[in-house]
């Protein structure tokens, strides 16, 4: 049996709440830190550059070809 499951099955519902929300946490945490902000598109862009960039970007992530 791994470490992890052990640790799991050895929780209480309290403790098992709180790995959930760490991990919810963790997960977020993460997806803002890779998440593409506005300022990362070229401060010497127009608007209208910018929001072309921005539904590009929307069109990839959606998966859309």
């Amino acid at each position: 049996m791994s470490k992890f499951k052990e640790l799991v099955e050895s929780l209480d519902r309290e403790g098992l709440d709180e790995l959930r929300r760490s991990i919810t946490a963790e997960v977020a945490g993460r997806r803002q830190q890779s998440a593409i902000q506005m300022e990362h598109i070229r401060p010497g862009m127009s608007e209208e550059q910018k929001d072309a960039a921005v539904k590009e970007i929307a069109r990839v992530l959606r998966g859309e070809e």
